[in-house]
């Protein structure tokens, strides 16, 4: 298996496109394969962007996934559903005018955490009730 290299930086706009296709393409007690990010929110990403955001999406308890490792590397990623933080993530993120506005909120700071975006998200959203 030949190892490749991967920008280590969480791409955002990549968690947000693997995190819809989960919640659109995910059938009750079934698994997602690989195969099932080519199309559609993720397929405007490398194979090594939609795997490393995968990998992070799973260790911060956004999605429920299994991965085989051999040697250091990912060799098999079967992704189930999104967990209840995941799919919180997703209902403030989802709607595209909202997703532009918390980029451009959060590019003011350089870089942030998903929690940091999900938060920026849940004022944008309060600010466009008319809530704040």
């Amino acid at each position: 298996m030949e190892r490749r290299e991967v920008d280590l930086k969480l791409n955002e706009d990549c968690v947000r496109a693997v995190l819809l296709d989960v919640e659109e393409k995910y059938k009750f007690g079934d698994f997602l394969n690989f195969k099932d990010f080519e199309e559609g929110n993720s397929s405007m990403f490398s194979e090594e962007e939609i795997e490393y955001t995968i990998i992070r999406l799973e260790e911060a308890g956004f999605i429920i996934a299994t991965i085989q490792w051999i040697n250091g590397a990912p060799w098999h990623i079967s992704v189930g559903s999104l967990t209840w933080q995941g799919h919180e993530f997703l209902d403030n993120v989802r709607d595209t005018k909202i997703w532009r506005e918390t980029k451009e909120v959060a590019s003011k700071a350089g870089s942030v955490s998903l929690s940091m975006l999900a938060t920026i998200a849940s004022s944008v959203i309060t600010k466009s009730l008319g809530l704040n």
